[in-house]
């Protein structure tokens, strides 16, 4: 008989990976490379993204671009969604996958299920993340956007700029 060391009950049982909720996240790409497809007919860019925000904060979401594929509409599919990519994170002429690294952008994420390993995340779009950035920050101060004399104005006529 072995003994491992340890007492089960003092560590929460690993409950397996479970998808995070679909939605968009701000993340950042943290490894980008190429590779052969599984039946090497191919190749395909990996790039792994990190969730830099939130209650999914450090999170990993990976996705598989076709770059090269004996059919031509899985490639173009896969070029037109890497494409999107690199507009999104500001690198529309990007020629290597070391240019992804370090680049962040917003993912929309989505779930979807795949019969042999049950539910997984997939990333539908990417978008520039300063567009979600200014969209959450920038909402309008009407204190601040106000004219000085406005409200004085709007005290005395009662009537605003009339």
């Amino acid at each position: 008989m072995a003994s491992f060391g340890f007492s089960a009950n003092q560590y929460p049982a690993d409950e397996g990976f479970t998808p995070i909720p679909a939605g968009d996240y701000p993340a950042i790409i943290t490894e980008a490379g190429i590779n052969a497809n599984r039946a090497n007919t191919g190749a395909l860019m990996k790039v792994k993204f990190v969730i830099t925000e939130g209650q999914y904060q450090n999170r990993s979401i990976y996705e598989n671009f076709n770059i090269s594929h004996p059919n031509p509409q899985a490639e173009e599919i896969g070029r037109k969604r890497l494409s999107a990519l690199c507009t999104a994170i500001g690198y529309p002429d990007a020629n290597d996958s070391d240019q992804l690294l370090n680049q962040g952008c917003v993912i929309s994420v989505g779930i979807r299920n795949n019969p042999q390993y049950g539910p997984q995340n997939d990333i539908k779009k990417f978008a520039p993340l300063a567009q979600q950035q200014v969209m959450q920050q920038h909402q309008p101060n009407i204190t601040a956007n106000t004219p000085p004399f406005y409200n004085q104005q709007q005290q005395n006529s009662g009537q605003g700029w009339g």
